[in-house]
């Protein structure tokens, strides 16, 4: 896949919708005085190639994530950007405008991978940060202690996560000290997930409650893992339908429905493609109704 220029993420920073969101951004950043930005860069996509179209990215320092698993062509990088600078603020821009570029070209038939991924705030790089990103990245299989790697950082997944993650598995993820995640979704919005806290998970009895609950890497249900096989499919079917319609919560959950029906294999993906269309025709008639 090839480097996007840097005349195409001027022209994203020149777009109304750009504008729209990187508005949202620093409204955001203003609002809870976040003063430290560290996102994450999948490595995998362009290399470290894909540094060099930032303003200074040649000297641009990172740091490297242990690999989660080897089949990883290449790391996941983190980058520290201090967001009371001129220097900072740009880089933030910049990368706003990459991702947006990624996901705009992400259209069906020619698929784009994402390099810039998670965007968390006020995380400073240590060890332990590090070691927490990488742990997110494992899950056990159905039944066993063998370990498979999880794409949760691409946006796509993470989009799919954030619809079949339990309250506790959420919770694993706020133990480490990740109260919160941002990402830009396939509308272009750059957009929050926020994990829940302890005494919103278990009420009562929370601290015994979190004294049983197991630390990371994940073990997900067959349900859960059956979802996470048909990503490639969902990811599939979004990218045809944001070309039409603005891909809302309740269309993410038709999509997943269906996948969960071909997984379970009481749909072939042609009937659940039909299916998807008539709910959407559905919701259509209803709002043209109301």
């Amino acid at each position: 896949m090839l480097i996007p220029k840097v005349e195409f993420l001027d022209d994203i920073q020149a777009t109304d919708a750009y504008q729209k969101q990187l508005n949202a951004l620093y409204l955001k950043v203003y609002d809870k005085q976040y003063q430290q930005l560290t996102v994450l860069i999948d490595l995998n996509a362009h290399g470290t190639a894909v540094l060099d179209i930032l303003d200074g990215g040649a000297n641009l320092l990172f740091e490297r994530v242990k690999r989660i698993h080897h089949t990883f062509e290449d790391d996941l990088a983190l980058i520290d950007i201090q967001l009371n600078s001129s220097t900072g603020q740009r880089l933030l821009e910049q990368l706003l405008a990459l991702a947006i570029y990624e996901n705009s070209n992400d259209i069906a038939g020619h698929a784009h991978p994402r390099s810039v991924c998670l965007w968390l705030f006020d995380q400073p790089i240590t060890e332990r940060f590090k070691h927490s990103i990488y742990l997110i990245g494992q899950a056990y299989g159905l039944g066993s202690n063998k370990r498979r790697y999880l794409r949760y950082w691409d946006p796509r997944v993470l989009a799919l996560l954030t619809h079949i993650w339990t309250a506790e598995q959420k919770l694993q993820v706020y133990q480490l000290k990740l109260p919160r995640m941002h990402y830009v979704d396939w509308n272009n919005t750059f957009k929050e997930i926020m994990f829940p806290l302890p005494n919103k998970v278990y009420p009562s009895d929370t601290k015994a409650a979190l004294e049983q609950l197991k630390p990371l890497p994940f073990r997900f249900s067959q349900q859960q893992w059956q979802l996470l096989e048909q990503t490639e499919w969902i990811n599939m079917i979004v990218r045809q339908l944001k070309e039409q319609v603005r891909v809302t919560e309740d269309i993410v959950n038709i999509v997943i429905s269906q996948a969960l029906l071909i997984a379970k294999r009481q749909v072939t993906q042609q009937q659940a493609v039909n299916n998807v269309v008539k709910s959407l025709v559905q919701m259509s008639d209803d709002r043209s109704r109301v």
